[in-house]
Formats: C-alpha cells, sequence, structure tokens
C-alpha cells in the first residue's frame, strides 16, 4: 500500500471512529493495527459484528473497509465500499476507497470512473478550492491516466490537484513526470522543483526527473546538478560533492552550493555545511532555505541529528 494512501486511511479512520465509537477507541485500534495478525483479525471481527448489527450505518461499513485495507483484504473493502454506496451513491470517501482499490488491482477504468464521480460531485462545491477528498481524486486519476499512457490528460488533472493543494508533494512529482512524459520539459522542471522544494533529502525520483528534463532542455550545468542530488539521496554523498563543486561558480551556483551544504550534513560537517549555505546567502540574501538551515545548525546538535538533512532549495 502506499505511503500516502496509508497515511490517508488512517486519518479517515480517525474520523469516522470518533463519530461512530468515540475519542477512547482511537488509540485502541490503531494500537490493535500494529499488533501481530490474530490481534488484527480480532478488531476485523469486532467490525463485522457491529456491521451486522447496523447493516445501513455507513460510518461502521467506512470503518470496516479500512481495517480491511490495513489488513491487506482488499476485495472484502471493495465489497463495503459497494455497499456504502448502495445506500449513498455519491459518498465520497467511499467513492476515493473504491477507486485506490481498483487501482491497486489494475482496473485503471473502473478506477478513473469513481475518481470522476467524486470530482463530478464536489468539483464545483462550496470547499472545493481546499477539498482534501477532491485533492485525492484528482491525484489519483492522473496517476491512473498516467498509467495508462494518457500524459497529457494525466497532466491536467495533477495541475488540478496541486491547486487544491500547493504542498502536495506526491502531486508535484506526479505532475513533472507527465510533463516530461507529454513533451513538456519546461512544467516538468517547475512541477519537480516543487516537489522537491517540500522533499530536498532522501527521495531521488524527482531529481532522476529533473535530471532529464534538464537534459531535453539542453540546460546541462543543472542536469549534472540534478544528477549530483541523485548521488546525495542514494548515501554518496562524496560523489555528490565531487561533481557539484564544479558548478558552484556557474549558472547552477545557488543550487549546487545548496547541494554541498546537504551533503556536508550528511557527512556531519557541520562547519562545512554551514560555510555553503552562507555563500548561497552571498549569493542569494533573501534564500528562506539557506538561512533556516544555518539557524537550525547554530542550534545545540543532539543525538543523532548530525545526519538528518531536512534542508530545501534555492536558484533558478
Amino acid at each position: 500500500m502506499r505511503e500516502r494512501t496509508l497515511d490517508r486511511l488512517i486519518r479517515i479512520g480517525l474520523v469516522v471512529v470518533v463519530v461512530v465509537v468515540g475519542f477512547e477507541a482511537v488509540s485502541y485500534i490503531l494500537d490493535r493495527l500494529n499488533e501481530p495478525p490474530s490481534l488484527v483479525e480480532r478488531e476485523i471481527s469486532a467490525a463485522e459484528n457491529a456491521v451486522r448489527k447496523q447493516p445501513d450505518e455507513t460510518g461502521l461499513r467506512l470503518r470496516l473497509a479500512e481495517i480491511y485495507r490495513v489488513a491487506d483484504r482488499s476485495d472484502s473493502a471493495l465489497t463495503q465500499y459497494d455497499e456504502v454506496l448502495e445506500l449513498e451513491g455519491t459518498q465520497s470517501t467511499a467513492l476515493l476507497g473504491r477507486g485506490e482499490v481498483l487501482a491497486e488491482q489494475g482496473d485503471g477504468s473502473e478506477a478513473a470512473s469513481s475518481f470522476r464521480k467524486i470530482i463530478g460531485s464536489a468539483g464545483s462545491g462550496e470547499f472545493a478550492a481546499v477539498d482534501p477528498q477532491l485533492e485525492a481524486a484528482y491525484y489519483n486519476l492522473g496517476s491512473v491516466l498516467l498509467e495508462e499512457g494518457q500524459a497529457k490528460k494525466a497532466m491536467r488533472a495533477l495541475q488540478r490537484a496541486v491547486k487544491v493543494e500547493a504542498g502536495d508533494a506526491d502531486a508535484w512529482n506526479l505532475l513533472g513526470a507527465a510533463a516530461l512524459e507529454a513533451g513538456a520539459p519546461g512544467l516538468a522542471v517547475k512541477a519537480l522543483r516543487q516537489a522537491v522544494l517540500f522533499v530536498p533529502s532522501g527521495w531521488c525520483e524527482p531529481y532522476e526527473g529533473l535530471s532529464a528534463a534538464y537534459r531535453k532542455l539542453h540546460r546541462k550545468p543543472y542536469a549534472e546538478y540534478a544528477a549530483a542530488m541523485v548521488d546525495l539521496c542514494e548515501e554518496r554523498p562524496a560523489d555528490a560533492t565531487r561533481r557539484l563543486r564544479p558548478l558552484a561558480s556557474g549558472p547552477a551556483a545557488v543550487d549546487a552550493m545548496m547541494g554541498l551544504g546537504m551533503a556536508a550534513e550528511a557527512e556531519s560537517n557541520r562547519a562545512g555545511a554551514t560555510r555553503w549555505y552562507r555563500k548561497v546567502l552571498a549569493a542569494d540574501p533573501g534564500n528562506f532555505n539557506a538561512r533556516s538551515n544555518l539557524s537550525r545548525l547554530a542550534e545545540p546538535e543532539s543525538e543523532g541529528s548530525a545526519s538528518a538533512s531536512h534542508t530545501g532549495m534555492g536558484g533558478a
């Protein structure tokens, strides 16, 4: 199960449980979901009994579906989503869950149909601009379309997703991938830079896309910078440093110096990282990421923090 999907399931599960069985049950259920399978099955049994007693209670069915999914029983979850939709034809949580399960099972056409139903009912609603389920529907629709080779349609869906939630790094990354496949490397660069702005380290995919997009744009220094960042996220900071140093005085200087600072941090070289971030500020005084990184490095070092880098990007 995708991490993004699991996070959403937990959030929805919390809301449903609070409404149906009260706040104290939240920690109980989540604790049990992390226990051995036999205890998860007990939770499933309890939820199934609750549904049998109140078969028309959609909240109970949604709760059961979410537990089924965590237990990797997607067909059973799908049955519960369908039952909810029999009761409430446009129930967005059920439509979203159904679409995600179908997408995971490889049924892109039916999955897309569920996502489009959410978009059709919520896309013009009062809270459409901030509706997380609408954003998830756009994201998942874009993912399905991209997998089916419809890159341009995927790109349009993902542009709507980031319009609703501008901080969704996954959506920016997928938009970049769709734009690259659709032959729009300029848009790919803009989207992928947003992705790494939010998740600057430990995530290679957007840097790989950036390198490819910059090559298509014949921007060699930036392509080399992105390739060096792949080295860094694959835990080869020395290789990243070697590739980034020659770029620190060229057109990609700000990005390269940010990368050098991150590489220095990865090698627990706080003094070196500090020097590079100060150089970034000398070239770009308003660079928020360099300033915040310097502020963090100035704090007393705690155990295990030396290698933990949550730095950002600057530059063009």
